[in-house]
């Protein structure tokens, strides 16, 4: 397999084995370090409906992302009953669980939120979530979320985001939301 070069180190993907995650996001985060993610996040791979990390931007607290909507099984949309009038497509669940992975991937890539270091997070206020029309199964959704708003200290992180799903150019999701990650501390 080729070589794929971050910073000075060489990687070659036959190095290891690395979710699909990883491997498709391998030009913009270091495969070893997104597996990392995976492997102690606090959710199974299976419900991170992320399947390409296309962009990141640290400075602006950005990340770009794709949600394939073909092919794969998602939980709520899997159960639907479809017809002419009510076509398959991506539950608001399905959107609303998404925007609580590229948070978590924020915490992880642009604030050093380590789970297996006592961290853990949770979304802890939905501001706004706009559904503007079926995400419709077929097309990959093309993912954007920006931090608008941070304070991080030492053993507590809260973050807000602005997210923005297109499918097809359209938007499907626009989305204001808040989460909060803390270190040494259970959430109950």
């Amino acid at each position: 397999m080729t070589p794929v070069e971050h910073g000075r180190k060489i990687f070659r993907m036959s190095d290891r084995r690395f979710s699909p995650l990883a491997e498709r996001s391998d030009r913009v985060v270091e495969p070893d370090q997104l597996q990392a993610f995976l492997d102690t996040f606090l959710y199974r791979e299976s419900v991170v409906l992320v399947d390409e990390i296309t962009a990141l931007d640290a400075q602006s607290g950005r990340i770009e992302a794709v949600l394939e909507t073909e092919g794969r099984s998602f939980p709520f949309a899997d159960a639907q009953r479809t017809s002419a009038n009510h076509p398959g497509h991506v539950s608001g669940a399905e959107l609303v669980m998404v925007t609580g992975a590229l948070g978590c991937l924020h915490a992880w890539l642009f604030h050093g939120v380590r789970w297996d270091e006592g961290w853990a997070g949770f979304g802890n206020r939905i501001h706004r979530a706009d559904f503007k029309r079926l995400a419709r199964l077929g097309p990959p959704i093309e993912l954007t979320s920006s931090e608008t708003r941070k304070r991080v200290g030492p053993t507590r992180i809260v973050l807000r985001y602005a997210f923005e799903f297109r499918q097809e150019g359209e938007l499907v999701y626009v989305g204001d939301q808040s989460a909060m990650f803390v270190k040494g501390m259970a959430l109950d």
